[in-house]
């Protein structure tokens, strides 16, 4: 994948980063703690073909993207999805 962009993100304390990604004409927004993805949200725009993700880029499409990754975080989604997921994790 392309990075394309870089957003840090401070909160509670611990330094995020939001990372814009691009690959087979789909836009990734990723965030991301200690260099791994910090939950398990990605958002994305998928691209046609002939469209040209440089000019995206400086739009306010990408920022909406990475305002719903920054909310992400300061909602606390991925906290309620890890304790959703511990709920209803099936054991053999």
């Amino acid at each position: 994948m392309q990075l394309l962009k870089k957003v840090p993100l401070m909160h509670q304390n611990k330094d995020y980063e939001i990372r814009v990604l691009f690959e087979d004409n789909v836009i990734n927004a990723v965030v991301f703690y200690d260099n791994r993805p910090a939950n398990g949200y990605r958002h994305r725009i998928l691209l046609p073909e002939d469209c040209n993700v440089n000019n995206l880029l400086a739009t306010e499409i990408v920022d909406e993207l990475i305002a719903i990754s920054k909310s992400d975080v300061t909602e606390g989604r991925g906290d309620k999805l890890t304790k959703v997921i511990r709920e209803n994790r099936v054991t053999a």
